[in-house]
């Protein structure tokens, strides 16, 4: 790879490009772009440089702008500095507030930006120079100025704010690197479910998931290190943990990372990479054996340990081992060339493109791709057909799926139930795996269940143990992962902290420890962060007994643990006695509180709304030319008759939606995610792989969890004075969200997420509730149309049942808050608890009864089971409101109405804590 032209190319054009085309400098930005590259080369480029960098920018600016006829401008020393959101219909436009003058600022950019670059060029190793450009030039540069993180979205075209010139010059390297024939490599690894799902421990599930995120990084890694991670279209890998961790451990860019940041998955299994012609089968070849190697070796480290350590392992048990780990991978990949590479540079090559989506698609407007501007079109401005075709090239080859005779005799895996589990020669899997847990607690160690309950693959051997074994060492990936009764338990230990301040409390507290200390130390630390955040808040006696706390599993706060049988499982060594005076004591530790533990929890299953259409350019909310304009420029067009129309065309697909796509989803699964489940709430993120979330929350606040990540989706979001808020859909929002002096992308208003939530109890199996999350996610899409909420209930009992709505309504406007204002209500005591089984009772008759009676029996009922201190006046504007919200729910009246009360059961139920 020629990284000299991957650095010209990317600082063909200077910083601060949107100030300088009007400041009062008379240097041209051209210039000032050439005397970067010298500072940054120790020379000037030379002249076959710029004309790679020059072929390069023409193509990538073909493919993001519109092609403006002549006279069009929206310089920011006339016009207001505004952005355009790249994405969503009918967004409004940003306004940046600018520190300074344009002048000012561009003083400010190019002195900034020299000095930087003239400390890199001292480095002569082109490679790290160029990887320490594209990670840091514009987040060195946002810190060091007035302007802030807003110079990262300065606009690459101040006509079209709706690209950043840094992703512009990211692609611009990625094209001058694969010239003079580039190539699309599509590239997905899998099973994605069975691997994810397959879990009956929190730990398995989250360690599935980074997994899969691990292995797919893999795949780019490869392709950064030959070619720069510029060239991965989609993901984008700037700012992610896992390529930060490769750049300063392998590059020596110095990143900041946590290991925090590295447990958390967020890789999707599917990547588009843009490489050159000759050498991107190779590469992808490379990418899948470096994958398929990198999880031989991983594999191969853990079996050696547990052999080592307790795994009662022979020949045969390596045999099998070898057999299910090299089979179950599956990795597929498409490259397709782009066409024309043999004509001309400009039309020539975009026509070739036209003929081919022609030839096999027979649907093409030329004019919606020619423009009427005045640049000849080439590759760039096809960018949306070369897409479509490589990715239907992808779901062609995908569907040709890999098939691998298998042989998998005997006792399967309790966890995947799909192979055999592992066993030895004299041993079958379950004298196996017994003895494995006996040698286990010689150890102290509690990872398998006894007496062969637990009989395991080599597959999910590895996702049980590569953390503890292997990834700690080698990723920091400290700690563990929270039980579900530990969640369930959160919102109680979470009150706890709050009135652990009274000596009371800290008796009760320190007398229920006491009797616990053999089971301390059952939870790893850290593995709420919530809880954590708030126990370091505490002093003295109060600080060491939450300390204390925060390292018993939330299981042993349940009064239905704390039996004879149960707790010698765990520690041999209690005593009846022990369990005796434990209860006493933790009875005396629910009164001091207030509360006993809930015993449910919700899981929460998160999922984009048609993104495939997002990313193909195809969805009927994708913003048209008109909206990603600047509102001066469009008024400019408006006066023009032939572009009038064009203008309410919707864009197609380009390298910055791409880029904009990527970067929305990754500050949100990076960003707003995380702040929403683990340090808002005392809730754990099991992967967040873009658009899909899943989570682990208490019950208590399952609703506010699942409204705010919605929200915060499309960026329906503000932060006053640091908390964040879901502001009402019908106010004007940009998709721009300002967190202090940060300044975030979001998806945008016209984007919408469904999710799909579980109430199960805590001991309730884990694969029985990740099946039902996933059904509560279908139903939220299939069956309530999409940007919905679904919620399945999974009584204890074995009762199910199972609620839905959108997240907007007409008559009560947002949904969940609506929901969370009844659970208010309930909690102080305005409604009876048993108002709405009242309402259930007398359904029957209610779901028949024109809307007129439905109201009156309603606020019969409410005044009849509420306390004084709910008003007449309030009680009528309930009825009113949940009649008409029922209407809603579903066309056919007595369905709705059935839904609706079915909403309040769940309000109910919440309130409770599971308890009917």
């Amino acid at each position: 790879m020629d990284w000299t032209r991957k650095i010209v190319a990317f600082l063909h054009d200077p910083p601060g490009k949107a100030v300088v085309l009007r400041s009062e400098r008379h240097t041209p930005h051209e210039d000032l772009a050439s005397t970067l590259q010298q500072f940054a080369l120790k020379r000037f480029a030379s002249a076959e440089e710029k004309t790679w960098a020059a072929k390069a920018d023409h193509i990538a600016s073909a493919a993001d702008r519109v092609n403006f006829p002549n006279g069009i401008s929206a310089y920011w020393d006339k016009v207001p500095a505004s952005l355009t959101h790249p994405l969503a219909q009918g967004a409004s436009p940003y306004t940046l507030s600018l520190p300074a003058t344009p002048k000012q600022l561009d003083e400010q950019i190019q002195k900034k930006a020299a000095d930087l670059l003239e400390n890199w060029g001292q480095n002569p190793d082109r490679k790290s120079l160029y990887l320490h450009l594209w990670r840091f030039f514009y987040e060195q540069l946002s810190s060091q100025i007035t302007a802030g993180n807003t110079l990262r979205f300065f606009p690459a075209d101040t006509r079209q704010p709706d690209h950043a010139l840094e992703h512009h010059l990211s692609i611009t390297a990625a094209i001058a690197g694969a010239l003079p024939q580039p190539a699309f490599l599509v590239f997905s690894i899998g099973p994605v479910q069975e691997f994810i799902a397959a879990a009956r421990r929190t730990q398995d599930l989250w360690m599935g998931s980074w997994l899969l995120s691990y292995l797919t990084w893999i795949g780019m890694e490869y392709l950064a290190e030959q070619y720069g991670p510029d060239v991965i279209v989609f993901p984008t890998l700037r700012g992610q943990p896992l390529c930060d961790s490769w750049l300063s451990k392998k590059h020596e860019v110095p990143c900041q990372f946590s290991p925090q940041d590295l447990a958390r998955p967020t890789f999707p299994n599917k990547f588009v990479a843009l490489l050159p012609k000759a050498e991107a089968k190779q590469a992808a070849q490379q990418a899948e054996m470096a994958i398929r190697q990198q999880w031989k070796e991983l594999a191969d480290q853990v079996y050696k340990k547990l052999k080592d350590g307790f795994l009662p392992a022979d020949e045969s048990t390596c045999k099998l081992w070898k057999d299910q780990i090299d089979r179950h991978l599956e990795v597929y990949w498409i490259v397709f060339p782009w066409p024309g590479s043999e004509t001309s540079p400009g039309k020539d090559q975009a026509q070739a493109v036209v003929d081919v989506y022609h030839n096999l698609f027979r649907s093409f407007e030329e004019q919606e791709f020619y423009g009427k501007g005045k640049y000849d079109p080439n590759w760039g401005t096809v960018w949306s057909l070369l897409y479509q075709l490589a990715d239907r090239g992808f779901g062609s080859r995908k569907h040709l799926r890999n098939f691998a005779q298998a042989e998998e005799t005997g006792a399967k895996c309790t966890i995947c139930g799909q192979r055999t589990a592992l066993r030895a020669q004299a041993l079958d899997a379950q004298a196996f795996w017994k003895q494995a847990a006996v040698n286990l607690r010689r150890q102290e160690r509690y990872e398998i269940k006894p007496e062969g309950k637990e009989r395991l693959c080599a597959v999910c051997t590895v996702k049980r143990f590569a953390q503890s074994q292997v990834l700690q060492e080698d990723f920091g990936l400290k700690g563990g992962f929270p039980s579900t009764s530990e969640v369930a338990a959160a919102a109680f230990k979470k009150r706890l902290l709050e009135v652990l301040q009274d000596p009371r409390v800290q008796k009760a507290l320190e007398e229920f420890l006491s009797n616990a200390k053999l089971l301390v130390g059952s939870v790893a630390s850290k593995v709420l962060p919530h809880l954590e955040e708030a126990a370091s808040k505490l002093k003295g006696q109060a600080r060491e007994l939450a300390e204390r706390l925060l390292q018993l599993d939330g299981e042993y706060l349940f009064l239905d643990t704390w039996t004879v049988r149960r707790l010698q499982e765990e520690q041999p060594e209690i005593t009846e006695k022990n369990v005796q005076e434990g209860r006493k004591a933790l009875e005396q530790l629910y009164k001091e509180v207030g509360q006993a533990p809930c015993r449910y929890y919700a899981i929460l299953y998160m999922d984009g709304d048609h993104m495939g259409r997002w990313l193909s350019g195809t969805h009927e909310q994708l913003a048209t030319f008109g909206d990603i304009l600047h509102p001066e420029v469009r008024q400019q067009l408006k006066k023009d008759i032939t572009w009038e129309e064009w203008l309410s065309q919707r864009r197609i697909i380009t390298p910055a939606i791409h880029a904009a796509i990527s970067h929305a989803l990754g500050i949100f699964s990076l960003r707003l995610v995380p702040h929403i489940v683990e340090m808002r709430y005392p809730g754990r993120l099991i992967y967040a792989g873009g658009d899909d979330v899943l989570a682990l929350v208490p019950l208590e606040y399952a609703l506010s969890v699942a409204r705010e990540l919605r929200w915060a989706f499309s960026g329906h979001i503000r932060f006053a004075n640091g908390e964040l808020q879901v502001i009402s859909e019908k106010d004007a929002v940009s998709g721009y969200v300002q967190w202090d002096k940060e300044l975030l992308l979001t998806m945008g208003p016209a984007a919408t997420a469904s999710i799909g939530m579980v109430f199960a109890h805590h001991l309730q199996p884990l694969d029985l509730v990740l099946q039902a999350v996933r059904r509560a996610e279908k139903a939220a899409k299939n069956c309530y149309g999409r940007n919905a909420l679904a919620v399945e209930v999974l009584k204890r009992s074995g009762e199910t049942f199972t609620v839905g709505t959108r997240w907007r309504d007409q008559t009560v406007g947002d949904v969940v808050a609506f929901l969370q204002k009844v659970v208010q209500w309930l909690q102080e005591e305005k409604l009876s608890a048993k108002w709405p089984y009242g309402v259930q009772a007398e359904l029957p008759v209610l779901k028949g009864l024109p809307p007129e009676a439905q109201q009156a029996e309603l606020c019969r009922l409410l005044r009849r089971q509420a306390r004084e201190n709910l008003l007449e006046q309030a009680a009528e504007e309930l009825s009113a409101k949940l009649v008409d919200w029922a209407k809603s729910l579903s066309p056919q009246a007595p369905l709705g109405f059935e839904e609706m009360v079915r909403w309040l059961l769940v309000c109910s139920f919440i309130v409770r804590g599971g308890e009917i």
